[in-house]
């Protein structure tokens, strides 16, 4: 599996809270980003298969 080296700022508290929540979980900080990335392009899939639903229900309810 390839993988992408990004750099990247994180803001102090932000880091803090990932400090506390590896030593809960026991996974690398570079797990929970990943996760954490997972997540949101899981959401925006979601939010564009929405809209393109939404679109296509309109686009039939005018005939178009």
């Amino acid at each position: 599996m390839r993988e992408h080296t990004y750099l990247t700022r994180i803001k102090d508290d932000t880091w803090t809270d990932m400090q506390r929540i590896k030593e809960l979980d026991g996974r690398s900080v570079n797990s929970l980003i990943n996760e954490g990335l997972r997540m949101v392009r899981d959401e925006k899939m979601q939010e564009l298969s929405q809209r393109r639903k939404t679109r296509t229900s309109l686009a039939s309810s005018v005939g178009w």
